[in-house]
């Protein structure tokens, strides 16, 4: 258990703080940007799932970025413990730092007299942080490109933007904005496969 403390030690320490900075700027930022008060159930859906969910995209892919060095790599590679142990722990930790923004945020929302399901509202928006984000992550795996990582899962979001609730369907980020909470469940479901494909794979290229 001190050898995977130690892992997440370092992702905190040398790994995310950038990352980290910069969503916490975003939600910063929230307030000057949209409306964040005495907002019903559908403008706080909106708010959450077109604006905060963002942040999923750019904490989660950097779980590979250590390892963009080659050297780096084969140095993890060489460890006793196994590199996807790594790249999950990783995985998690950026999880976990997603939601205790995403839960400040919601009490932030709350404070100030927006009204709508802080639970379900929670868990829906975390589901669609964890899809974009390991959509980004299963393509820096498959591509070994920072840069695609990234830009994949904000190619979705505007294709979801532009109208694309006709053709995503089940996968539409912002089904919360109508009412519908289905589309999270399976959000999460691919979420789960694209970010252990994305390790799996990225293990597997040495």
């Amino acid at each position: 258990m001190e050898r995977y403390w130690q892992i997440e030690k370092v992702n905190l320490k040398n790994n995310i703080p950038i990352h980290a900075a910069v969503c916490v700027l975003m939600l910063l930022l929230s307030p000057f940007l949209m409306g964040v008060a005495n907002l019903g159930a559908q403008d706080s859906a909106k708010v959450l799932e077109m604006y905060v969910a963002l942040t999923g995209i750019v904490l989660i892919p950097p779980v590979f970025l250590p390892e963009q060095d080659h050297d780096i790599r084969e140095l993890i590679f060489s460890k006793y413990t196994d590199s996807q142990v790594v790249y999950l722990i990783r995985l998690l930790g950026n999880i976990f730092l997603l939601a205790f923004m995403l839960s400040v945020y919601i009490g932030m929302l709350r404070y100030h007299g927006c009204e709508f399901p802080a639970g379900k509202y929670f868990c829906g928006t975390l589901a669609e942080m964890f899809f974009l984000g390991g959509l980004g992550l299963f393509f820096y795996g498959l591509s070994d490109n920072f840069v695609i990582g990234y830009m994949v899962p904000i190619v979705y979001y505007i294709a979801a933007v532009g109208g694309g609730e006709k053709y995503l369907r089940m996968f539409y980020p912002f089904s919360m904005v109508r009412g519908s909470y289905d589309e999270k469940v399976w959000l999460l479901a691919a979420a789960a496969l694209l970010a252990g494909a994305g390790i799996r794979i990225r293990c597997r290229k040495r």
